[in-house]
């Protein structure tokens, strides 16, 4: 049904091609050798158009690209025997973060760990200075020009909680709250380890990243100290190991990519029912082990939250996701409308999802061209499976139990196997054509 193309540049190419651009070349080619892995590591995990030429990296110190990634060529950190979401940042400032703290869910191999390396690094200190009507503009909150002093600063500045190592964790700005995190996007800043001067505001920051997984500038001076590359990746990722790994081919494009495929409801919970007797929780697990062996033929990692007519509690599979850290979890479910003939496939994601975005209309795209499914779109949701779990995620509704004519075809085994065939293609396509970031 479909004829795509796997990236025609090898993967250890790609390496060569991004090392330069992700960290200063000039490093211990033992942190280069760490990187080259984390790069590794997000290219199975993910996928990338084909990169620039080496035209463009003229004057870098090539044989040390090569070096890095020759010396490392095919080793990836795993954990449990998977790919994990390598995450980097240039400095962290004295500590790492808990995954909990930055993705809102906790992540076994990204634990917080104390770091002095980096503390010589150029970026470890850093200072921003607004004026007050750039911070109104900016965070778009009224800001009283009274009652300021050192620290807190009554209704403008208030309740600022750090975690022991100095990270802001969240404070009210304006009587408005934010986290962290959502400050150090806004304005730009190196870290959330930052420290606030009422002149204009000056907010000094410690360190330069969201400070989760691997400290670029730490590894460096672990390096110069005489720390070897697979030293320096199991001190900043709890518990993984250094291993090597079948890379993708051809035969397997998708390999070293995670999914959980969600069949709603099961058991004594059987969703929708259609005129005709149809039960949603029987259609989705259908297609649903459909999608997935089409998915592992070409070389994918799927689990299933269930794989027999049983009822799945919402928290047993927020827990289970949060657990795999699939790249993508998606949830099957039949939509339903009373008194109507409404028909077609609605896809939701979580607000800012971007990544689960593409993918939906990747998926709506292919469904309505191959099989004249009608596109009922790619939208937001306020589902609870999105607010607790953190991972790309998405809810297909894949047609309506309410119209009886798109009832009958769920009946047809070869149309549910046609849904599947055009759901495994367009994840294939997405990762052909998308790269998921780790750095920030």
């Amino acid at each position: 049904m479909y004829d795509f193309k796997f990236a025609e540049k090898p993967l250890e190419e790609m390496v060569k091609l991004l090392l330069p651009t992700q960290i200063d070349i000039n490093f211990h080619i033992e942190c280069l050798k760490a990187q080259a892995i984390v790069i590794r590591n997000n290219l199975l995990r993910s996928s990338i158009n084909n990169g620039d030429d080496w035209d463009d990296y003229s004057g870098i110190n090539l044989d040390k690209i090569n070096r890095a990634v020759d010396e490392t060529e095919g080793l990836i950190i795993t954990f449990e025997g998977n790919p994990i979401m390598a995450y980097y940042h240039d400095s962290c400032g004295g500590s790492t973060e808990n995954s909990e703290d930055v993705l809102d869910c906790s992540v076994t191999y990204l634990r917080k760990v104390l770091c002095d390396y980096c503390k010589d690094s150029p970026n470890y200190i850093s200072s921003k200075q607004y004026s007050i009507e750039d911070l109104e503009r900016i965070l778009k909150a009224k800001i009283p020009k009274e009652n300021t002093h050192e620290g807190e600063i009554s209704g403008f500045i208030d309740n600022i909680d750090r975690d022991e190592e100095g990270r802001v964790k969240r404070l009210t700005i304006g009587r408005v709250e934010y986290t962290g995190t959502e400050l150090m996007d806004m304005l730009e800043l190196g870290s959330t380890r930052f420290y606030i001067s009422p002149l204009n505001i000056q907010l000094t920051s410690i360190g330069r990243g969201h400070g989760l997984g691997f400290c670029q500038n730490g590894g460096n001076e672990m390096a110069k100290r005489g720390f070897s590359f697979d030293e320096i990746l199991k001190y900043y990722y709890t518990g993984v190991k250094i291993e090597k790994y079948v890379l993708p081919s051809i035969k397997n494009p998708l390999l070293g990519k995670v999914l959980i495929l969600d069949p709603g409801h099961g058991g004594k919970d059987f969703g929708h029912i259609g005129k005709l007797g149809l039960k949603e929780s029987e259609i989705v697990l259908k297609v649903s082990k459909a999608v997935k062996d089409k998915l592992e033929a070409l070389g994918a990692v799927v689990y299933l939250s269930r794989d027999e007519d049983r009822e799945v509690l919402l928290k047993e599979r927020v827990e289970f996701a949060n657990h795999i850290r699939p790249n993508f979890l998606i949830s099957f479910h039949m939509n339903y409308f009373p008194n109507s003939n409404m028909k077609g496939c609605e896809i939701y994601h979580y607000r800012g999802d971007v990544e689960s975005k593409n993918l939906g209309n990747i998926i709506q795209k292919n469904l309505e061209g191959e099989m004249n499914i009608v596109n009922r779109g790619v939208r937001e949701g306020k589902f609870s499976l999105f607010r607790n779990i953190g991972v790309n995620s998405m809810i297909i509704e894949l047609g309506f139990l309410s119209n009886e004519y798109e009832e009958e075809t769920f009946f047809d085994e070869k149309y549910l196997d046609n849904i599947a065939e055009v759901i495994s293609k367009s994840i294939l396509e997405y990762f052909e054509n998308y790269f998921l970031p780790y750095y920030r």
